[in-house]
C-alpha cells in the first residue's frame, strides 16, 4: 500500500529458499564464505535449510520471481543493516580456525531463527506499520517490541535457588531419612569442568531419581546449565516423572519457573498457548500459493504440548521428543533451541531398542557440542551400551575417547566424564536395598493363575506383567471369572490418556509408597511393560512372562520397593513382610531347545522379544541360581545375557538370534541414515525433509493418534470430559495397520458437521489425527469404524475398563465385561 502497489505472490519458489538464491547468484561473491551457513540457517526459517539447485536453474526461477524493484530493495536493506548493527557482531570477525565451528553451531542458530520468525509473527504484538519510517527507527521500537514477546511467551527463565542442604530443601518429605549413599555421592562428587556426562547405575528404588535432581540443582547454581529436561521411556513413566518433578522443582529456583510435560496437561503452560491464538481463538490463515503462515505453524506447534517441554525451563515428557531434535525432521532445530544449555536426563536408557540406541548417539554428540550436561539413569545397563553412550558424548564435546574402565566394585556406580578426566566411583548399597528375589519357573497358564489367587486370597496385592495386550487382556478375563471385579485391574497402553491417567492415578493410590492394608489387600493389577519403569509401585508378589534378564529385573524392583509391615502398613523399620518371590511363566531353559521353545508356550513373547537365544540365556541364570540377589549379581546377570562372554546360543535357537542381530544392524543403519550429521551444519540440500511424524524416534509398525468422540443424542462430544484438555485426554495411540485415517464416508450429514465445527475450534485442526466417532453398544461398550492402511473400513470398540479393542478382538471377549 506504501508503495501503490497491489500485493502478488509472483514466486515459484517459496521465501526461504528464494532468498538463498538470491544470495548465492548476486550477493556471496562480495562477501566472505563464513556468511554462507550463517545466511543459510537464517534463511531456513521455515523448518528445513534452503533448496540446493544448479546455477541454471536457479538464475531461471530467479528471473520469473524478482523483479528490478525487488533487487534495489535488497541491496538497500543490506547496506542499510550493514549500517547500525555491530560490527562485532559479524561472522567475518572470525579467525579461520573458527570456521567449522561456525558451521556447526549454524544448527542452533537455525533453531534460534525459527523460533524469533514466530515469535515476531504475532501481529497483536507486532502490528504491521503503515507509514515510512527509517529502518534503524523500525529496529529500536522492535528489539522493545521483541523484549515483552518474549517475556509473555515464559522464555525468561528464573535465578536458582542456593544449594545449602540441597537434598533436605528439595525433599522435605525425606526430613527424617538420611540421604542413600548414591544421593549423598550426588551431593558432594566433583561436577567437573566443560560438558560433563553423568552415567548412574543402581538398582530400581535406590533414589536414582533424587540423586539426579541434586546433581541437577548443583549444575544449575554453578551456571553450568540454566534449566533440563527429563526424558523418559513411555508417556505412562512421564506422567509419573512429571508428578514426582512437579513435588520438587520451584525449590531449585528463587522464583516461579515453567515446567510443562511432554503430552497432556497443556494448562501448565496457557499463557504460552494464548500468546499464539487471536483474541477469539482463531487458527491462522493459509497464504496465497498454499503455503501456510508462519503464524498458523507457531500456533499449532504450540498447541502440542510434547515440543513446548524442550522450550519450558523445566520439561517432563518422553525420549521421543529430544530424539526428534537430530532427525531429519522439520523445525527439528527449534527441540534442540530448546534444548540448549539444559541438562538432559534420560531414565531407563537401557530400554532403548538399537535403532533408538543409535539415534541418542547423535542427540548426546550434539548436545554434548554444544556445551551441554547430561545424565543418563539406568538400573541394568549393558557394558557395551555404556561405553557406545560415552563414546558418542566424548566425541561431540571434543575430548579423547577411551575406554571405560570398571572398577573392582562394578554395581553400583557412578561415572562422570568432563573436560579432563573419566572418574568411576563405586557407590554402597543401603542395607535394606540389598536382597535375595527367589524365582520359581510357572509351567502353565491354569497353574500362574491359581498361584495369584492363592495370593490374593492370603490379603497380598499381586501384579502380573504380560508382555502382549492381547496376553494382559486375556489374564484379566480369566481371573476376573474368579476373583471381584472391584479388586482388579487391566493396566496397558491403548487406553484414552485420560482413562489411562485415571489408572495410574489408582495404581498409586493403591501401591505406591504411602498405600496401606486397606488399599492393597487383595488386589490384582494385570499390566503389560509400561508398569516395569519409573511408577513407584510396591507390590507383595510379583508374576511375570518370561522377558530379557534387565526387563525381569525392572519388573524385580516392584517387589517390595518400600518397607513394609506384614500386613503391608508402611514402616522405617525392617522390612516384615516374607522373602520377595518372582513367578516367571516360560519353558524349561534345556540344553537343546528347538526353533519352537519360545513360540508354542508365548507365541506373543516370541513376538515382542525376537532375539529368543537372549530369552533362553535368561532362562537359563533363572534357573541356574533359582533367582539373583542384588546388587551383588546385578552386573553378573546383564552381562550374562549381553556380554561377550556369555554362555554360547544352542543350536536351534542360533538362527533366530542371527536374524535378530542383523536386524540390530539393520535398524542402527537405519538410524545413521536418518540422523543429522553435525559436522555438516545447517546447509542447503537438494531434497526435502520430511514432516514430524514421518521419520520414526523408533522403530516398528507406523502408529497413528487416534482422536475419540462420542455421539449421541445429535452431540459430537469428547470422549474425555474431565479436566482442562479434554481433547488431549481422548486420545491414544494405534498401530496404522488397524486405523489410518478416519471413515468419513460413514459419517452422515449431522456427524460431518458437527465434526468440521471442531475442526475448526482444534489448534491442529485435526489435520494429523484419526477422528474415531463412537455410539453407545451396550454394557460400556462403544463402538466406530475407521480406515486401516489398506482404505478398508475397520470396526473397533473401546470400553473405560479394556481400553481400544479390535471386532475380531472383541469377539474373543466375554460379552458383558
Amino acid at each position: 500500500a506504501l508503495q501503490g502497489i497491489t500485493p502478488s505472490p509472483g514466486y515459484v519458489v517459496r521465501h526461504d529458499t528464494l532468498g538463498w538464491w538470491f544470495w548465492e547468484e548476486e550477493m556471496a561473491h562480495t562477501q566472505d564464505e563464513i556468511l554462507d551457513p550463517w545466511l543459510q540457517a537464517i534463511m531456513g526459517h521455515h523448518g528445513q535449510p534452503p533448496l540446493a539447485v544448479d546455477h541454471q536453474n536457479r538464475a531461471f526461477k530467479l528471473l520469473g520471481s524478482v523483479t528490478s524493484g525487488d533487487r534495489q530493495a535488497i541491496h538497500e536493506y543490506w547496506q542499510a543493516v550493514n549500517q547500525f548493527l555491530p560490527v562485532s557482531s559479524r561472522p567475518s570477525a572470525l579467525p579461520r580456525s573458527c570456521r567449522p565451528i561456525w558451521r556447526r553451531f549454524s544448527w542452533w542458530l537455525a533453531g534460534l531463527t525459527v523460533l524469533a520468525d514466530w515469535l515476531g509473527s504475532d501481529q497483536e504484538l507486532f502490528p504491521f506499520v503503515n507509514h515510512s519510517l527509517p529502518l534503524v527507527d523500525y529496529w529500536q521500537r522492535a528489539q522493545q517490541l521483541a523484549d515483552k514477546a518474549v517475556h509473555q511467551a515464559g522464555l525468561v527463565y528464573s535465578a536458582i535457588a542456593p544449594t545449602t542442604d540441597s537434598f533436605h530443601r528439595l525433599f522435605p518429605h525425606l526430613s527424617g531419612q538420611e540421604p542413600t549413599p548414591l544421593q549423598q555421592l550426588a551431593g558432594t562428587v566433583s561436577l567437573g569442568e566443560g560438558a560433563r556426562l553423568f552415567i548412574v547405575e543402581d538398582l530400581t528404588g535406590a533414589g536414582k531419581t533424587e540423586a539426579a535432581m541434586v546433581l541437577i540443582h548443583r549444575l544449575l547454581a554453578s551456571g553450568a546449565s540454566d534449566g533440563f529436561y527429563v526424558a523418559m521411556p513411555t508417556m505412562a513413566t512421564a506422567n509419573a516423572m512429571y508428578q514426582r518433578v512437579g513435588e520438587i522443582f520451584r525449590r531449585l529456583f528463587q522464583e516461579d519457573a515453567s515446567l510443562v510435560l511432554a503430552h497432556g496437561a497443556r494448562h501448565s503452560l496457557d499463557s504460552f498457548r494464548r500468546s499464539w491464538l487471536g483474541p477469539n481463538g482463531e487458527n491462522a490463515d493459509v497464504l496465497p500459493g498454499n503455503e501456510i503462515s508462519a503464524g498458523w505453524h507457531c500456533r499449532a506447534w504450540l498447541a502440542d504440548n510434547a515440543k513446548k517441554a524442550l522450550l519450558a525451563q523445566v520439561g517432563v515428557g518422553t525420549i521421543d521428543q529430544a530424539l526428534m531434535a537430530v532427525l531429519t525432521t522439520k523445525h527439528q532445530s527449534l527441540r534442540l533451541i530448546g534444548l540448549f544449555g539444559k541438562v538432559l536426563v534420560v531414565d531407563e536408557v537401557h530400554a532403548n531398542d538399537a535403532y533408538m540406541h543409535s539415534v541418542l548417539k547423535i542427540l548426546l554428540e550434539f548436545h554434548a557440542q554444544s556445551g551441554g550436561n547430561v545424565i543418563l539413569l539406568s538400573a541394568t545397563l549393558p557394558r557395551k551400551m555404556r561405553q557406545e553412550l560415552a563414546d558418542s558424548f566424548m566425541r561431540g564435546a571434543g575430548y579423547t575417547s577411551s575406554a571405560l574402565p570398571y572398577t573392582e566394585h562394578p554395581y553400583p556406580l557412578l561415572t562422570r566424564i568432563d573436560a579432563h578426566s573419566v572418574v568411576e566411583i563405586p557407590v554402597k548399597t543401603r542395607h535394606d536395598r540389598q536382597r535375595t528375589v527367589a524365582a520359581t519357573r510357572i509351567g502353565s497358564l491354569e497353574e500362574m493363575i491359581q498361584k495369584i489367587l492363592e495370593a490374593a486370597a492370603s490379603g497380598a496385592c499381586v501384579a502380573w506383567v504380560r508382555n502382549t495386550v492381547a496376553d494382559a487382556r486375556e489374564g484379566f478375563q480369566l481371573l476376573g471369572q474368579r476373583w471381584p471385579k472391584d479388586r482388579l485391574t487391566l493396566f496397558h497402553a491403548r487406553f484414552a490418556m485420560g482413562d489411562r491417567l485415571e489408572i495410574e492415578q489408582q495404581m498409586v493410590a493403591c501401591f505406591g509408597r504411602n498405600s496401606g492394608p486397606e488399599q492393597r489387600r487383595g488386589r490384582i493389577v494385570v499390566a503389560t511393560q509400561v508398569v516395569e519403569q519409573s511408577l513407584d509401585l510396591d507390590f507383595d508378589w510379583l508374576a511375570t512372562d518370561l522377558a530379557p534378564i534387565d526387563l525381569l529385573i525392572q519388573r524385580a524392583g516392584r517387589l517390595h520397593r518400600h518397607r513394609r509391615m506384614a500386613d503391608g502398613t508402611p514402616s522405617n523399620g525392617p522390612e516384615q513382610r516374607q522373602e520377595p518371590i518372582l513367578w516367571w511363566f516360560g519353558p524349561e531353559a534345556m540344553d537343546l531347545p528347538t526353533s519352537q521353545w519360545i513360540k508354542e508356550p508365548l507365541p506373543g513373547t516370541a513376538a515382542v522379544y525376537p532375539d529368543h537365544g537372549k530369552l533362553w540365556r535368561s532362562a537359563r541364570l533363572l534357573q541356574r541360581f533359582a533367582g539373583f540377589t542384588l546388587p551383588t549379581q546385578a552386573r553378573a546377570l546383564i552381562e550374562g545375557v549381553y556380554g561377550e562372554a556369555a554362555e554360547a546360543i544352542p543350536p536351534g535357537l542360533s538362527a533366530c538370534t542371527d536374524r535378530a542381530a542383523g536386524e540390530r544392524q539393520a535398524q542402527s543403519a537405519q538410524a545413521r541414515f536418518n540422523t543429522l550429521k553435525l559436522a555438516d551444519g545447517y546447509v542447503a540440500t537438494p531434497h526435502l525433509w520430511s514432516d514430524e511424524g514421518v521419520i520414526p524416534t523408533r522403530l516398528g509398525d507406523p502408529v497413528c493418534t487416534v482422536r475419540l468422540l462420542r455421539w449421541q443424542d445429535g452431540q459430537a462430544l469428547p470422549w474425555y470430559t474431565t479436566g482442562s484438555d479434554v481433547w488431549s485426554d481422548s486420545q491414544l495411540r494405534i498401530r496404522q495397520v488397524y486405523a489410518a485415517e478416519s471413515d468419513e464416508s460413514a459419517w452422515d450429514a449431522d456427524l460431518t458437521a458437527a465434526v468440521a465445527g471442531w475442526r475448526q475450534r482444534w489448534p491442529d485442526q485435526g489435520r494429523w489425527v484419526v477422528v474415531l466417532p463412537l455410539t453407545a453398544a451396550g454394557a460400556g461398550w462403544w463402538q466406530g469404524t475407521v480406515r486401516d492402511n489398506n482404505r478398508q473400513q475397520a470396526v473397533l470398540f473401546y470400553h473405560s475398563c479394556w481400553g481400544l479393542v479390535r471386532e475380531e478382538e472383541r469377539s474373543t471377549m466375554t460379552k458383558g465385561e
